[in-house]
């Protein structure tokens, strides 16, 4: 069982079934897609690696008002003079203290944000715009992947949250679990068609998981013959008993229907 950054206090509406999609238009890429399937082997990507660089991004504000700076530096000084304190404030809330230490604790962040893994997939198996971009253009696959009392690989999943400004919290913000999920679900808000749910892994890199949580495979509605082929010898060979289906594109509207196929 992988051992994944704890969580708490979770969505309660996790999907049924969660999906991947995946290409196979070169070499690289089928070895690593099918390797999902024959070696039960998923990959926990960098955030850097993401396609959307804003992906996970956040602000942590140093700046604070007057009295509230004053009063915290009075909890944690408590020798300190009246006259000591206003001092010590004033100098600290000058502006360019304030931007000097807002860079060092967003780098500080960023550098530890940047060593955990994320696994991402989505609650939909019918998005043109998702087939398109991560499926070489209906030509891949998407793997279906059944979650077990709200669990996945017996992992907690998060959904992600769609929004147009950064998640902003200050230095004096308690920091609990629900200040660091909030920054590391976050995308912009173009990306809400894709209901996306995330798995947060304390590492980068493979990672081995029950082969039986993979529950289904869906052909591309333009998938080769050569790949179509690949892909069920695949299945054949591997220790998974995913059910089969194919993507068809409808004939009167701009939509996708899941078919299943008999094996």
């Amino acid at each position: 069982m992988l051992e994944t950054v704890p969580q708490q206090d979770l969505v309660v509406n996790i999907p049924s079934y969660l999906y991947k999609y995946r290409s196979l238009r070169t070499k690289a890429d089928r070895e690593h897609t099918l390797r999902i399937i024959t070696h039960n082997e998923i990959y926990f990507a960098k955030r850097k690696e993401f396609n959307d660089p804003f992906d996970c991004n956040f602000h942590i504000s140093c700046d604070v008002d007057f009295n509230t700076y004053k009063a915290r530096l009075r909890k944690l000084n408590p020798n300190m003079s009246e006259e000591e304190i206003d001092k010590q404030t004033h100098k600290d809330l000058q502006p360019e203290i304030i931007r000097k230490r807002e860079r060092k604790v967003n780098n500080d962040i960023r550098r530890v944000n940047d060593k955990v893994g994320i696994f991402s997939m989505s609650a939909k198996n019918d998005d043109i715009l998702m087939w398109s971009h991560y499926s070489d253009h209906h030509k891949g696959i998407c793997i279906e992947f059944k979650t077990i009392r709200g669990k996945l690989f017996g992992c907690d999943i998060l959904n992600v949250e769609y929004d147009v400004p950064y998640p902003k919290f200050t230095v004096y913000d308690d920091a609990n679990m629900e200040y660091v999920k909030k920054f590391v679900r976050t995308k912009f808000s173009d990306w809400s068609h894709e209901k996306e749910w995330r798995i947060f892994y304390r590492e980068t890199g493979c990672q081995i998981f029950p082969p039986e949580e993979i529950s289904g495979v869906i052909l591309g509605s333009r998938i080769s013959k050569r790949n179509k082929s690949l892909v069920l010898k695949c299945l054949s060979e591997s220790n998974c008993r995913a059910k089969l289906y194919e993507a068809h594109e409808c004939k009167d509207r701009f939509a996708l229907d899941i078919i299943p196929i008999e094996q």
